[in-house]
């Protein structure tokens, strides 16, 4: 049965606001959200949505509260010249979406003089009638707002995205109103996907300053579990009031380990000073840690050991020719493993027997960490989990011009999803540094990788160069559509989102104390802000990971769409997966909400969110 939902936003806008709107446009969706070509990207054939219907037969309607009815549909046009078209800015065209992604935001630019909208979501079964006055959406930096915006209700979002699972695409049109008798219509083609299953598990994500805030001193580990409603980030373990920066981390697939690493509040750029906890995610508790070099680790499924990278920057010396592997229980070493080269980003396979890494170039490797580093090749060894041991290294994508660096197995190992940047000339725009690498793209390479393969790229998700799409990771699970395999793909990205923030023409800011390349923006660490930086914000896509290798020959990507669960002014990268969210979502600040502050016991009581559970009380920083 067709049906009609209909439903309101908030407040009510001028019209010499909404003039101001129409002259300013939406932002750029050529390098900030990509327009997404939803007709003939990816490899899934779908059909175009028919044209807006022409009736409200078997309507219901989600009314605007204390709003004159909008005219129904077939209701006659109005001149152009009273009255234009909305232009939609978000959502994108030709997106597929979890089915329980719970959360849509349309954001629109209005035609001067509207005074009231609809936001039409349709197919040949599915009619949503989404009913709204102009809720202005608030620029991140400060500036006048661009247009209006309306979020569904989760009854309209069920009606749309449950109906159509697995199924056809969804169109999404505005119309507008000056008198409640003629509409004009949105030409901007959008139209939606929902895939066949729910999207399980979570992320434990990077929040690594907030617009205006201090670089070190505000920000720090945020989840989402995607079985829950809740469209807010929680608190894992934030920086607050103990002075900690709170920085990179790794998860074990399970949920049940996290390596976190934290430093002085001071915003730099460099290991000497970065401590590393083995941390228990349930309670937040240290278990361990301090003997694991500040750099990269990854988990063996079941989180009983973890290998690490061997950058030793406080002894002066960057040997990284070996991985450690430690007891993911304690935190004690049990054996260290020759790699016979440079060695760095490990990434394990979800069966424990295959490892993917990083060798950089000889020499490149900066002295502040081995997050910076030029042309890496990436390699794969075998993994012996009971031994401690790993195989001879062999090739998977030699460097040649490029770097490839953040590689990650699908949970099926079907292949290896990595960051991709040419090695250009230093300059302070472009270089070919792993770090912030602002022509990063995302790419893939079948597993077990063929002799002379070339990466696949995603067209669809990367969008342009210059986006710094980076740290992709997969969700833990494959899901379907229309008889393909599904995973998802999260990545940071500078570019746009939506009418909210606007990152083109600002620069990415590097920390100081990186290499003379990346010169730091600002150029003092100490108490000053970032507000004239590009914000990288989470974004995802679906990835088709059929291993039918003609499929490499189209898009194997769907345009990407902004996690709406982050907060949108802040700094927010490397997502990491996890099968299940286990808790620790202690609440953020001081003991009023009931959890535990610095100095206070832990054990019976959870510490608040910007403290660990260390040796019995909750401290910002934990040497164990």
């Amino acid at each position: 049965m067709t049906k009609w939902l209909t439903w309101s936003g908030a407040v009510g806008i001028g019209a010499a606001a909404l003039a101001t709107f129409l002259a300013c446009g939406s932002s750029s969706n050529t390098d900030g959200g990509g327009s997404g070509n939803g007709d003939d990207a990816s490899a899934n054939g779908d059909a175009d949505v028919p044209p807006l219907p022409t009736d409200d037969s078997n309507s219901k309607n989600y009314a605007c509260p204390g709003c004159p009815a909008f005219p129904p549909l077939g209701a006659p046009a109005c001149d152009p010249m009273t009255l234009g078209p909305a232009t939609i800015a978000y959502p994108l065209d030709g997106l597929l979406l979890p089915p329980n992604m719970n959360v849509l935001e349309v954001q629109f630019v209005p035609p001067a003089n509207a005074t009231l909208f609809e936001v039409d979501f349709y197919n040949a079964i599915t009619k949503v009638k989404v009913e709204t006055k102009c809720d202005q959406v608030p620029d991140v930096r400060g500036g006048t707002s661009r247009g209006c915006g309306v979020t569904l209700p989760q009854g309209a979002w069920n009606d749309i995205a449950n109906g159509n699972r697995d199924g056809n695409a969804v169109g999404v049109t505005v119309r507008a109103t000056i008198d409640g008798k003629c509409v004009s219509a949105s030409t901007t083609k959008v139209d939606l996907s929902f895939a066949k299953e729910d999207l399980a598990g979570g992320i434990y994500y990077w929040q690594s300053a907030t617009f205006g805030g201090v670089g070190g001193k505000t920000g720090g580990i945020y989840s989402h579990d995607f079985g829950s409603f809740d469209p807010k980030p929680v608190p894992f373990y934030t920086s607050g009031a103990t002075g900690t920066c709170v920085g990179c981390h790794t998860l074990s697939r399970d949920g049940a380990r996290m390596s976190l690493m934290t430093d002085d509040p001071d915003g730099d750029d460099e290991f000497g000073d970065v401590h590393t906890h083995l941390m228990d995610v349930a309670t937040r508790t240290v278990l361990g840690g301090k003997d694991t070099s500040a750099g990269f680790q990854t988990f063996t499924h079941d989180h009983a050991k973890y290998i690490a990278s061997t950058f030793k920057a406080a002894k002066g010396t960057m040997p990284d020719t070996a991985f450690d592997v430690f007891d993911g229980n304690t935190g004690a070493l049990l054996g260290t493993m020759p790699t016979g080269m440079l060695a760095t980003h490990p990434d394990l396979s979800r069966d424990d027997a295959s490892l993917v890494f990083v060798s950089p170039a000889p020499g490149t490797i900066d002295k502040s960490g081995d997050h910076h580093f030029k042309r890496g090749s990436l390699f794969t060894a075998s993994f012996d989990a009971m031994a401690n041991t790993m195989g001879a290294p062999t090739s998977l994508l030699p460097a040649g011009t490029h770097n490839y660096f953040y590689p990650t197995f699908a949970p099926d190992k079907s292949f290896v999803a990595f960051n991709d940047a040419p090695d250009v000339t230093d300059s302070a725009t472009a270089n070919g540094d792993a770090f912030y690498n602002r022509n990063a793209r995302v790419k893939l390479l079948h597993f077990p990788g063929a002799a002379g393969a070339t990466p696949i790229d995603l067209p669809n998700l990367n969008v342009a160069d210059g986006l710094t799409n980076s740290w992709p990771r997969w969700s833990p699970f494959v899901t379907h559509f229309h008889g393909r395999s599904i995973l998802w793909v999260t990545f940071s990205s500078n570019r746009d989102y939506g009418l909210h923030l606007v990152n083109k023409g600002f620069d990415n800011c590097y920390p100081p104390e990186g290499p003379a390349y990346d010169q730091p923006a600002p150029l003092s660490k100490q108490g000053v802000s970032y507000a004239n930086c590009a914000q990288p914000q989470i974004w995802m896509a679906g990835v088709i990971v059929d291993t039918d290798p003609s499929v490499d020959k189209q898009d194997r990507s769907y345009p990407a769409f902004w996690l709406p669960f982050q907060d949108v002014s802040s700094h927010n990268h490397s997502a990491q997966w996890v099968e299940k969210v286990l808790g620790g979502g202690g609440q953020s600040g001081d003991a009023g909400g009931g959890c535990a502050a610095a100095g206070q016991t832990c054990g019976s009581v959870e510490c608040c969110a910007d403290t660990v559970c260390c040796n019995g009380m909750c401290q910002g920083q934990c040497i164990k």
